[in-house]
């Protein structure tokens, strides 16, 4: 990068000078400014360019989140602008949630669970959609509505919500990687049709051949009892905002239209205004030196690209399922003692739970790094509540979960990094990584006039909606 100084105050020098005639003495204040010169990242560039698969630092380069056309995405889907417009307000509006159980229909949507104020992540660890009640700043005070009636009901996963921040960069969905890649993509297409497409499974969605986004868009309504276009919509802005994304698509197709703009919403979900990310388009100011330092670290002797790749850190386009998923001894989601339900044996396995290969049991996949600063739920069994906590469990490598102890993928093993070089990445992480405005990609209000996220009461007073 090109170094450039800037001016960022200036110090004043006051100078008495004998003025002739009546004038008497006066004051001259003159200012000098005091130049600064941005830190050296030269090491780090370096460091880089050797952990990119291009060598180059453009490599990890978030595109902006109108640039559709370097925005990884289905072909069969498209990204224009209307369908990312309807889609941002499908996603976070509760009038899509008509099928509920216990008279709650219309008060929880996708962002009830993913929402962009604690990373879109769910703000909790065991997110709950349907039957929920409250949000508080960032959906971590949600909980169960009515005790009397048992929470049996209750929509809740038996993992953690995975965010939907720079999705587009991972293939296949859901922490298993069941959903997706049956037609477009390589990291599930030799699994076996009867296991990819199960009829009456969430996962019969594979049957349409779309990539992951799509896939899990399309399955998602149905397990989280979200109607892709109730018929109470019909007459409504959003039947005209679906036809003009989607004209190829017929009055009785909206609901499939539905599923694929949240789809291209989602993929333009992007953390492209963070420090690391301003950094790499130029602006030699945006980390600070800890940050770099940090940075050094991450993509030197800490050794974390070697699992977190891609502009997202998560892996990188065209992945194939090893580097996809990962066996790093990550507790399940019953290590807390106050979940709703069960954690089933086949979600313990992780991949291999789905595949039905013992080589991938306990192996899952692996998560971007951005906005992680936003929660304090990490891992797919919500088994950290820092990421301090996972910086040092990676530089100890010793399993949590003594199950998964034979099965522990070769780079899990203890980093010898010093406590100057944690705290460094820990700021890289939760700093420089940390996208500040990801409320941009949240709607100031909804065309059924719903309140945005949440539509219960209580929620419905956490979020403002009731303040006139």
């Amino acid at each position: 990068m090109e170094v450039i100084s800037r001016i960022i105050t200036s110090s004043t020098i006051v100078l008495m000078l004998s003025g002739c005639g009546s004038g008497g003495n006066h004051e001259v204040t003159i200012t000098e400014p005091i130049v600064e010169t941005p830190p050296d990242t030269a090491d780090l560039e370096l460091a880089i360019e050797s952990a990119s698969l291009t060598n180059s630092i453009d490599f990890y380069l978030l595109p902006d989140s109108d640039d559709f056309e370097n925005i990884p995405q289905d072909p069969m889907n498209p990204i224009t602008a209307k369908r990312v417009e309807v889609g941002q307000f499908i996603y976070h509006d509760p009038a899509f949630a008509t099928e509920g159980v216990a008279l709650r229909a219309k008060t929880w949507s996708c962002a009830s669970c993913h929402n962009a104020r604690a990373g879109f992540k769910s703000g909790m660890t065991q997110g709950i959609g349907e039957g929920g009640e409250g949000f508080g700043v960032k959906g971590e005070t949600r909980f169960w509505h009515d005790d009397s009636i048992g929470t049996q009901d209750a929509d809740v996963q038996p993992v953690t919500s995975p965010t939907i921040l720079n999705v587009a960069y991972q293939d296949v969905m859901l922490w298993n990687g069941a959903l997706g890649n049956s037609t477009n993509g390589i990291i599930n297409a030799g699994i076996d049709p009867d296991r990819l497409m199960t009829e009456g499974t969430p996962k019969e969605a594979n049957s349409q051949g779309f990539s992951g986004i799509e896939t899990q868009a399309i399955a998602g309504t149905g397990v989280h009892r979200i109607g892709t276009f109730p018929p109470e919509l019909e007459d409504t802005e959003y039947y005209d905002l679906l036809l003009t994304a989607f004209p190829q698509y017929t009055r009785g197709q909206l609901g499939q239209s539905a599923t694929a703009s949240i789809a291209a919403f989602e993929r333009t979900v992007l953390a492209n205004k963070s420090p690391f990310q301003l950094w790499l388009r130029g602006d030699e100011y945006a980390m600070t030196e800890q940050q770099i330092s940090g940075a050094e670290v991450f993509f030197g002797n800490g050794g974390c690209t070697g699992c977190h790749q891609g502009p997202a850190f998560s892996s990188p386009v065209g992945a194939t399922a090893d580097q996809v998923f990962f066996a790093v001894g990550f507790n399940d989601l019953d290590i807390n003692n106050d979940i709703i339900g069960e954690v089933p044996d086949g979600v313990r396995l992780g991949r291999g739970g789905f595949t039905g290969d013992s080589l991938d049991n306990y192996k899952f996949k692996i998560p971007q790094l951005y906005n992680l600063a936003d929660t304090n739920v990490f891992g797919h069994g919500g088994s950290f509540s820092s990421l301090r906590e996972v910086v040092e469990y990676k530089n100890n490598a010793v399993a949590q979960n003594e199950a998964s102890t034979n099965q522990l993928d070769y780079r899990f093993s203890p980093l010898g990094l010093t406590e100057e070089e944690i705290s460094d990445l820990v700021v890289f992480l939760e700093e420089a990584l940390r996208d500040p405005d990801l409320r941009r990609y949240e709607p100031e209000s909804l065309p059924s006039g719903l309140c945005v996220i949440n539509n219960d009461p209580t929620s419905r007073s956490d979020l403002g909606c009731d303040v006139d």
